[in-house]
């Protein structure tokens, strides 16, 4: 079976002209060339659909039973075409979000462009931290929003703000008890951290974090994922070291203590790649840097440096959508 879209065409404008002179003026072509056309698709399908004589034309049986699916194919083709022509124009993003983005950012974010852009298409996707490296230079994701900056080359790094450190504990251990707390307590009590296959940066960066301390952390490992992470420490099984902003948020069992040493902070921010130029890209950076102004008041823009391309990634407390 072989037949063309601009058969079909013929054939629903003869259908409903039931006239081939009429057909010919309508759609701009010889009368000859819509008897051929007609004929052609006879011969594909091996049924008469239309009885010709001097008086008249008219729809066989088998043309009227044909009439629905040949209508049925080319309003598919129709909208197939509106879909591909839109494309580029289309206001449509994937994202991936590490944990201070999901809970205190992204829920701005999505409020803002539901007002202003009621057409924008939003994709929240997880990944850990490792897809991210991969899929974001492949165009399988086009932003990371509250995250490290990655060893990804052709990398866009928008920094947002920068959030200090704290430890996230269980109500039920002895240092929920304190104000603040000691990272001599690290000593003896485990930290959790994302499995190496899932974030080759989250434990080593807890090891350089206290190396200077003269402390080993006693790794608990755990998917890359924030909830699962905060249910082990509200477990008992360690504590988690989570950034400031965090402690907006409300976890069951759960309580942020401050550290008593001045730890280094977090530099935190939208992470996409340098071609990405799309219009839906730049709403998108717009709207999320001014929800962020609003956030962190106190940690905008302004007062955090880009960082150098060369900087290493630091990549604290990841969830399985973020890389930081």
């Amino acid at each position: 079976m072989d037949f063309r879209i601009r058969q079909l065409q013929c054939f629903l404008t003869l259908s409903d002209l039931l006239n081939y002179n009429k057909t010919a003026r309508v759609l701009y072509m010889s009368q000859p060339t819509i008897t051929f056309q007609i004929k052609s698709l006879e011969e594909a399908f091996g049924v008469k659909l239309f009885m010709r004589d001097r008086q008249q034309v008219r729809l066989t049986d088998a043309g009227v039973a044909f009439r629905e699916y040949a209508q049925n194919i080319m309003d598919t083709v129709h909208a197939a075409h509106d879909c591909l022509s839109g494309l580029h124009t289309r206001l449509r993003l994937r994202v991936a979000c590490g944990p201070v983005g999901q809970f205190v950012l992204l829920p701005a974010v999505l409020r803002a462009l539901a007002s202003a852009y009621p057409d924008f298409e939003l994709e929240v996707i997880e990944l850990t931290t490792e897809q991210q490296i991969t899929r974001l230079p492949e165009g399988k994701v086009d932003a990371l929003l509250m995250v490290g900056s990655l060893p990804v080359p052709g990398l866009r790094f928008d920094p947002i703000c920068e959030d200090g450190l704290v430890a996230m504990v269980s109500t039920r251990s002895p240092l929920a008890k304190q104000n603040s707390i000691s990272v001599e307590s690290l000593r003896k009590t485990p930290v959790i951290a994302s499995r190496m296959k899932d974030c080759r940066f989250h434990q080593p960066f807890l090891h350089a974090l206290l190396a200077p301390y003269g402390i080993t952390p006693r790794i608990v490992e755990s998917p890359q994922s924030c909830t699962v992470q905060f249910a082990y420490a509200a477990a008992g099984e360690g504590l988690a070291i989570a950034t400031q902003s965090m402690t907006a948020c409300i976890f069951p069992n759960l309580v942020a203590r401050s550290f008593q040493e001045k730890l280094p902070s977090m530099q935190l921010g939208l992470a996409s790649m340098s071609a990405n130029e799309s219009k839906a890209m730049a709403i998108f950076r717009k709207v999320v840097m001014d929800c962020a102004s609003i956030a962190f008041p106190k940690r905008s823009v302004a007062e955090v440096p880009r960082p150098k391309a060369t900087s290493r990634p630091v990549v604290l407390f990841p969830d399985r959508s973020q890389a930081s």
